[in-house]
């Protein structure tokens, strides 16, 4: 009778371990389902977000793009505007240069000697045709640079330049 009363506390015992390693693997069960739907919906949004991350980094190239194509058409402006401004500082150069050596001259040619006055004006009326014809020719050949801004430009510098 031992014998059989052992056995039936075993299988109650047994009953009741499975009853309970039942409800504990209903609730991993349970667990694991509630994991995968965390999972699946955090998979949901990181694909929601890394579309938006590529689309955000695909504008950006486009931007960027457009930003240097943009500075490269900037470039042939500011080429243009460096050229205009050394060719008006050898223009200047020249007019400085020029208006230096007619005053320089005059101031040759006027003598110190007060009797001689007549003859000093003599002089300054000779050099005022030469240094309107200096003035005509120098308006002409900026007339010329405005039609042809590149190719005139260059050689009336030039020639207005003399060689040093």
């Amino acid at each position: 009778m031992i014998i059989e009363i052992s056995v039936a506390v075993v299988a109650i015992a047994f009953a009741a371990l499975v009853v309970f390693l039942i409800q504990t693997l209903r609730s991993v069960s349970d667990l694991l389902g509630q994991t995968n739907m965390v999972i699946r919906e955090l998979q949901e949004q990181m694909n929601g977000i890394s579309t938006e991350a590529v689309e955000l980094l695909r504008h950006t190239n486009e931007v960027s793009v457009d930003v240097r194509n943009k500075l490269h058409s900037i470039d042939s402006v500011v080429d243009s505007v460096k050229n205009i401004g050394d060719a008006v500082q050898e223009v200047t150069s020249s007019v400085k240069q020029a208006s230096t050596a007619v005053a320089g001259t005059i101031r040759n040619s006027v003598p110190k000697d007060p009797k001689t006055a007549g003859e000093t004006a003599q002089h300054v009326l000779q050099t005022v045709p030469i240094v309107i014809e200096l003035w005509q020719k120098w308006r002409e050949r900026k007339k010329a640079e405005s039609a042809r801004p590149d190719e005139t430009h260059r050689t009336a510098v030039s020639a207005a330049v003399p060689n040093r």
